[in-house]
């Protein structure tokens, strides 16, 4: 297939900086009633039941459940904000020889490209939808979908991918004491990572996070899981990369949410900062889990 390229479509092909945000996660399990029912009645999604799914609207962006295995992702959906972003990336697809089909639906406007990272991880990229805007939820607590990050063996494999092909800019590295990286924080707009991947023995999601107003709602989002028996299960305290600060629950399939206030907005250009892998780096304030 031959594209013609206008003018800002060459200087994007030229330089691969991704725009775009995460607008949809679609996660998999064997009980979509439950699972669903749990971030209706915790988080405040508006939720629409259909025979074989879930989807729920929280702020502008959606939740997706499918059956099949649990604390597993289908795929992480984001849009892009014009029709030349979408074809440079299909060029940079093309270029690598990277499977990737278009098509329809999937609450995106137009054909939308669909392929997968070296891990097989499924991604979408897409224009949004005219209803995409709209603010929804059923509580006054805000909470916006923000990012994502996978477990992987193979970090600097998907650094590899996600930059050069996809088009994402690095934020941060982590290295251990022998210099091998096992964390990456990528971006592909002004804020600091919009996904990220983790060193890990199994590779996996590691967990979904929620951009929050501010520190007192990191507060009220604490009393509003309380008054739910939801235990946190890590936090509050206060990354390193993103200098966020955090706290993480489970939901009932054992999927991490992590709910994040203050995320670093960066304004290019900016050099990838480099990190020591260890506890004071995921959490300035004290403990942390460490995935390697």
């Amino acid at each position: 297939m031959i594209i013609e390229q206008s003018d800002s479509l060459a200087d994007i092909v030229a330089d691969p900086r991704l725009q775009a945000s995460l607008r949809e996660i679609v996660l998999t399990s064997p009980d979509i009633d439950q699972l669903s029912g749990f971030y209706e009645n915790a988080l405040g999604y508006v939720g629409e039941r259909t025979a074989d799914a879930w989807t729920g609207h929280l702020s502008t962006r959606r939740l997706s459940i499918r059956d099949g295995a649990a604390n597993a992702i289908d795929r992480a959906i984001f849009t892009v904000p014009d029709e030349n972003q979408l074809r440079a990336l299909e060029l940079r697809l093309q270029a690598a020889d990277v499977p990737h089909e278009k098509a329809g639906g999937l609450g995106l406007r137009g054909d939308a490209l669909h392929f997968a990272d070296p891990d097989g991880n499924r991604l979408t990229f897409g224009l949004a939808d005219d209803d995409a805007a709209q603010e929804r939820g059923s509580i006054e607590l805000t909470a916006r979908l923000q990012h994502v990050v996978y477990a992987s063996d193979r970090v600097a494999m998907l650094l590899a991918f996600y930059q050069g092909i996809v088009g994402f800019a690095p934020s941060d590295f982590v290295f251990d004491e022998a210099g091998d990286l096992t964390s990456v924080f990528l971006r592909c707009g002004d804020e600091h990572h919009s996904l990220a991947v983790f060193r890990a023995r199994r590779r996996r999601l590691d967990h979904i996070c929620y951009d929050v107003a501010d520190w007192s709602q990191i507060r009220d989002w604490a009393d509003r899981f309380a008054a739910r028996h939801i235990s946190l299960r890590w936090g509050p305290g206060r990354h390193g990369p993103g200098n966020n600060l955090f706290l993480f629950i489970n939901d009932p399939d054992g999927n991490w949410l992590e709910f994040s206030a203050e995320l670093e907005r960066v304004e290019d250009p900016r050099a990838p900062g480099r990190w020591v892998h260890e506890e004071r780096t995921l959490n300035s304030w004290g403990s942390a889990f460490l995935r390697s």
